[in-house]
């Protein structure tokens, strides 16, 4: 009498492909959970910001009012008031040296602002 294996041979899967697509889960996961944690800031802090501009160094605010107010004035009225007020800050953004905005110019960012946290109230 033939002497038979009672078992059949064990197949030995491999399981490389399935542990590195459980990785890469795990990384899209957390990358996935760290995006969607990040606190998206309102309208009212980059307002904030614009208020306490300094207004006696004239690069800094232009490049803060035409940053941030990107971000600020999305409405058409006070918009197209933002777009003229940053065509005239322009030579101030691109300047060497510090120097004060001309008044009547930190008066028209004044109102802007003014207006606009009179629509985020």
């Amino acid at each position: 009498m033939e002497l038979h294996d009672i078992l059949p041979p064990i197949e030995i899967m491999n399981y490389t492909f399935f542990a590195i697509s459980l990785f890469v889960l795990g990384i899209i996961t957390l990358l996935l959970k760290y995006l969607f944690k990040r606190e998206k800031k309102d309208a009212k802090y980059y307002l904030n910001i614009l208020e306490q501009c300094n207004f006696q160094d004239s690069k800094k605010t232009a490049l803060q009012f035409s940053y941030y107010g990107k971000l600020i004035f999305i409405d058409e009225e006070t918009q197209v008031q933002f777009l003229e007020l940053e065509e005239k800050m322009k030579h101030y953004k691109y300047i060497q040296h510090s120097s004060i905005l001309p008044q009547d110019l930190e008066d028209k960012i004044l109102q802007l602002l003014q207006q606009a946290k009179e629509q985020y109230a």
